[in-house]
């Protein structure tokens, strides 16, 4: 091989390396974007876009869609009294929970503080909503346990839930 193709070999493996790592970071800065970083769960952009596509789902095929609002009662508390290190576990811990109950084809997003929002999408029975949102409440009750200073403390979260149908209670994403 002559030292020019040599040369252009080294070259172009060169240029792919620094593409392929330019994407990555893309992906990365994508994905950071979009995601909650305590959680790793959709934040407030991503969940606002798969808001509307869900409508847009919804209205084409004459489904209905659920939006659960979930916020922790009294989770203020527990920053306060174990500290905000405790709090994150426990939100992570909530997420995870949140994931596990959900359909792959759902959104589970944080919304901020300890607040979720969850999307459930082609429902064609109300009485659907009603199971789900049961779900979810019972998976954030279990009881969790915490390292905390070396003792292991049990918590039990409750949650207060509300929930909007469309297109029953409106037919848009804006409040």
């Amino acid at each position: 091989m002559s030292q020019a193709l040599a040369n252009d070999v080294r070259e172009r493996t060169l240029l792919e390396h620094q593409l392929a790592a330019a994407m990555e970071q893309e992906q990365g800065a994508r994905n950071a974007a979009l995601h909650d970083k305590l959680t790793g769960l959709p934040n407030r952009t991503l969940y606002h876009d798969r808001l509307e596509h869900e409508i847009a789902q919804a209205k084409r095929h004459h489904w209905m869609l659920a939006v659960m609002f979930l916020d922790l009662d009294k989770f203020k508390s527990v920053n306060d009294t174990y500290g905000h290190e405790a709090g994150d576990e426990v939100l992570q811990g909530i997420a995870t929970r949140l994931k596990h109950a959900t359909r792959d084809e759902d959104t589970v997003s944080r919304y901020g503080g300890d607040e979720f929002v969850y999307l459930l999408g082609g429902i064609r029975d109300q009485k659907d909503i009603a199971m789900v949102a049961s779900k979810i409440l019972r998976a954030i009750q279990t009881p969790c346990n915490l390292s905390v200073r070396d003792v292991v403390v049990e918590l039990s979260l409750q949650a207060s839930m509300g929930i909007s149908i469309y297109p029953r209670d409106g037919e848009t994403a804006r409040p």
